[in-house]
């Protein structure tokens, strides 16, 4: 969701922190409203995701994963949103000096893609149709 007019005050990778919480609302509010089945395989995560996320958080014990959606009703809109964990607990900003916690940039990260729509379906090695 982060775009020109929206960008996030973060390392590459990162979404902002309030774009996160309306795709997260949107993953709950589509579940509960929804008859359809969520027909994801997979999502793709850019390696600077990873990259980013041990290197401004070298004292991150885990990653916590949330499932969201940028449009409330629209499946393959689904996003990973990826926010680093210390003792267990979110650390969804991190200011520039290092200090975790309270608005500072953003430390919530997102350039996930869903497949299917976005992917080759049967260019998978687990998604059973690969002969590698």
């Amino acid at each position: 969701m982060s775009n020109e007019n929206n960008l996030s005050n973060g390392a590459e990778g990162t979404i902002p922190v309030s774009d996160a919480l309306t795709m997260t609302q949107n993953w709950r509010t589509y579940l509960a409203a929804s008859q359809q089945g969520f027909v994801a395989r997979s999502f793709v995560v850019p390696i600077i995701n990873f990259t980013n996320i041990l290197a401004t958080n070298p004292e991150a014990d885990g990653v916590r994963v949330y499932i969201g959606l940028e449009d409330a009703t629209d499946p393959i809109t689904a996003k990973l949103i990826f926010v680093p964990t210390v003792n267990n607990h979110d650390i969804p900003y991190i200011h520039p000096e290092g200090n975790l916690g309270g608005d500072g940039n953003t430390n919530v990260y997102d350039l996930t893609t869903v497949c299917p729509p976005n992917c080759v379906v049967g260019d998978s090695l687990l998604d059973g149709n690969s002969t590698n």
